[in-house]
């Protein structure tokens, strides 16, 4: 599977999330720099981007995606390929999260427990549930410029992960040419989603 198809399918799972300046970026193959993170985002914003990534795709039996350099990936994408005004609507949703954070636990989201942590992050999830977009004939669903932070950091998570290769060759089964055709496969054989 090609970028071009992966971009298609990740749109379709993560809906508006996947915005015009992350697909231009995933279709240029955009190159991302090991370190872009922690010399583009302030310390806070790089400790609250990282702890955020290991919440959405933790370390398991696989690398998670820190590991798999999911942080590089946004840096990349925030600074190199977002407008500025995909940018600020990011850096809000940063803004809203620690401000969550304080009025409900008296601390920045880096600092509170890890079970407050998760509790903001199940509330901006809730948040991305309830929204609804415009209808479709009014803007392109990636555009839409009130999609809640949510929405939009979880498809820079997936699709940097994914994207990566610890994603693709060791959370997904990578095999660059594809064998035989078997139609009815139990998935318990497998264990994992496959790529190619």
């Amino acid at each position: 599977m090609g970028r071009r198809e992966l971009l298609k399918r990740l749109g379709v799972l993560l809906g508006s999330g996947v915005s015009a300046s992350l697909a231009r970026a995933v279709l240029a193959q955009a190159e991302v720099s090991t370190g872009v993170a922690a010399s583009r985002f302030s310390e806070d914003q790089r400790k609250t981007v990282e702890r955020l990534c290991d919440m959405i795709i933790p370390a398991t039996d696989t690398p998670g995606a820190v590991e798999a350099g999911v942080p590089d990936f946004i840096a990349t994408i925030m600074f190199d390929w977002y407008t500025e005004a995909e940018r600020s609507a990011f850096f809000d949703g940063l803004r809203e999260l620690d401000n969550h954070c304080l009025l409900n636990y008296k601390e920045p989201f880096i600092q509170a427990s890890k079970a407050e942590r998760e509790a903001a992050l199940r509330d901006q999830e809730r948040l991305a549930q309830d929204y609804q977009s415009p209808p479709a004939f009014l803007r392109p669903p990636s555009e839409d410029p009130a999609a809640p932070f949510f929405i939009r950091l979880k498809a820079l998570v997936v699709l940097g992960y994914y994207t990566s290769k610890v994603g693709a060759t060791q959370e997904l089964i990578y095999m660059p040419v594809p064998g035989e055709y078997r139609g009815d496969v139990d998935f318990s054989e497998l264990g994992r989603q496959w790529t190619y």
